[in-house]
């Protein structure tokens, strides 16, 4: 079988598996002010979702017919990620930190002025795992929007050990708790110093967001 065949046929899979299980999850969100907050720094209420790559699965789902458009990596994965969000009327960008990342950035700086929101995962799409990258910082520095870092937890789940990130799955009729943190504005002139205390608040922001949704789900049902 061709490696494109199998792409499709993955495609198709994981898209079916993704639609099967979002019926049966049970969202809760939480930080909805913070969301909104957000949404106020931009002019068309745009904004800049952070996420760990471990929870793109609970992300994707969670943000479902909204003004979405997130960034997958060029990738046989990302040919997969992206067919399933397509399908879920997203506007996916294509690039990441090794691949079109200059021309990816400029994709989303434009889609950001049509007043989508974007989303980048941070540690992605290899790693290391929870180590935040500087291409969060880029987009938000050169657009005004403010970063708002997200986490989804769910009260049962999948854990792919075998992956760099130990990528995550809700199991069937999971609880999910998705949690928006304080948004966190970057300076246009944001370089050296200034890069690196932008990302330690993302880091930061996600830390906090986490602690609060775990707090929220409770102890495992």
């Amino acid at each position: 079988m061709s490696k494109r065949l199998k792409i499709f046929l993955g495609s198709w899979f994981v898209y079916l598996l993704v639609r099967a299980l979002a019926a049966t999850y049970r969202l809760r969100f939480v930080g909805l002010d913070a969301k909104e907050a957000g949404r106020a720094h931009h002019g068309k209420g745009s904004f800049c979702l952070a996420l760990w790559h471990e929870q793109l699965f609970a992300g994707i789902i969670a943000h479902r017919g909204q003004a979405f458009a997130p960034l997958a990596s060029l990738s046989a994965d990302g040919d997969v990620v992206t067919f399933v969000m397509d399908r879920l009327g997203f506007r996916t960008i294509r690039g990441s930190s090794s691949r079109r990342g200059k021309e990816a950035r400029d994709d989303m700086v434009e889609i950001t002025e049509q007043g989508w929101f974007t989303a980048i995962t941070v540690d992605g799409p290899k790693g290391p795992r929870r180590r935040v990258k500087g291409g969060i910082v880029d987009v938000p520095r050169r657009t005004g929007v403010a970063v708002l870092p997200m986490i989804a937890a769910a009260d049962r789940q999948w854990v792919l050990r075998r992956s760099w990130d130990q990528f995550k799955i809700p199991k069937p009729f999971a609880r999910i708790v998705v949690c928006y943190g304080e948004p966190i504005l970057v300076a246009a002139e944001a370089h050296g110093l200034a890069f690196g205390e932008a990302k330690a608040s993302i880091r930061a922001g996600l830390k906090t967001a986490e602690q609060r949704a775990l707090a929220d789900l409770g102890p495992p049902s």
